[in-house]
């Protein structure tokens, strides 16, 4: 029913526990997918290792190519009528995962969104406390994902999708990119006829892990993310969740100048025409913080100031919400 693709490079600090969680589930109807994107450690051996007795597990590897291509190559190599993501960090909950199961053997939707939760190596775990209402179209399921659900929509791994509806519409993810998933959910969500959410969280993020992507490599991302950003709002923008949409991707694009005051000198200097193209769209973003930097962008040197600015009010959990957007937005999960 399922097959789980899961991309691994240089993992091989974590990657025995992850896996021998993974083999305690139910395990049944499940293929379970390893692309080895070119690891230079013994995370191919501990896969090897690990679910060689698995009768359902293909270990697949492959020059280093990035996560977009592993990624890929497991959509193409999966037989099951559903796809779900896990990243080589992170869990999936026993009881979320076979809920999961359960529905989809009965329900057939192109998409199906779950709940997460936040995993803290050091501190404790933040679980989900808001409630999917009922939708009735993916119309519907559209406009409230991007207008109400306030924690991450980006993510792939939020999505269980049917593996023909991806091919059928050419849903794989974007070589040479970072921040992939930012650009891959919109196309899914938008070329979905029904979208279905699951309650009961399946899945567990280990948040800002040491040596993860989204810690390094600073400059590439700033500049991924801008990028996305001024392409999709120019196509998503006439769309009936349009602006909504526009307003949720602005912001992340907001958020990764808080990073650019952490790059290097030349890698400001270069990022600065990527940002600068990006600010046009920024007025679509009711955003008070954001109205604010368009009006003081004139300013010198004023990209540094405001990342400076933002790095640091993003630092200080007491000015935090300002960031986040409108104050009559209420913040449903962490």
């Amino acid at each position: 029913m399922i097959s789980i693709v899961i991309p691994v490079y240089n993992a091989e600090d974590y990657l025995a526990a992850r896996l021998e969680h993974l083999l305690q589930h139910d395990l049944g109807n499940v293929q379970i997918i390893v692309i080895d994107d070119g690891s230079t450690d013994n995370s191919y051996e501990i896969c090897r290792r690990h679910l060689g007795g698995h009768a359902n597990s293909l270990i697949i590897k492959q020059e280093n190519q990035g996560l977009s291509i592993a990624r890929n190559r497991g959509i193409e190599a999966s037989v099951c009528e559903y796809i779900v993501f896990l990243d080589s960090d992170d869990i999936l909950f026993k009881d979320g995962f076979t809920k999961m199961k359960a529905y989809l053997s009965v329900e057939k939707p192109d998409v199906l969104m779950g709940k997460y939760v936040i995993m803290q190596e050091k501190g404790r775990n933040i679980w989900p406390t808001y409630s999917f209402p009922t939708i009735n179209s993916a119309a519907e399921a559209r406009k409230y994902i991007y207008s109400e659900i306030l924690d991450s929509v980006w993510h792939a791994w939020r999505y269980v999708c049917r593996r023909d509806f991806l091919l059928r519409h050419d849903l794989f993810f974007t070589p040479g990119i970072i921040c992939e998933d930012m650009e891959w959910s919109p196309r899914v969500l938008r070329a979905a006829d029904s979208i279905a959410f699951l309650d009961d969280p399946f899945y567990g993020y280990y948040y800002n892990r040491r040596g993860s992507i989204t810690r390094n490599a600073l400059a590439v991302r700033v500049a991924d993310v801008n990028a996305i950003v001024a392409g999709s709002v120019q196509k998503y923008i006439a769309e009936d969740y349009g602006k909504t949409l526009a307003y949720r991707l602005i912001r992340e694009s907001f958020y990764s100048l808080s990073r650019y005051c952490l790059c290097k000198k030349m890698e400001r200097k270069k990022l600065r025409p990527v940002i600068e193209d990006a600010i046009g769209f920024y007025h679509y973003s009711s955003s008070a913080m954001i109205q604010l930097f368009l009006r003081t962008r004139g300013f010198p040197c004023y990209l540094y100031l405001w990342s400076a600015a933002l790095w640091t009010a993003k630092t200080a959990r007491g000015l935090f919400k300002i960031i986040l957007g409108p104050l009559s937005v209420k913040r449903q999960a962490i």
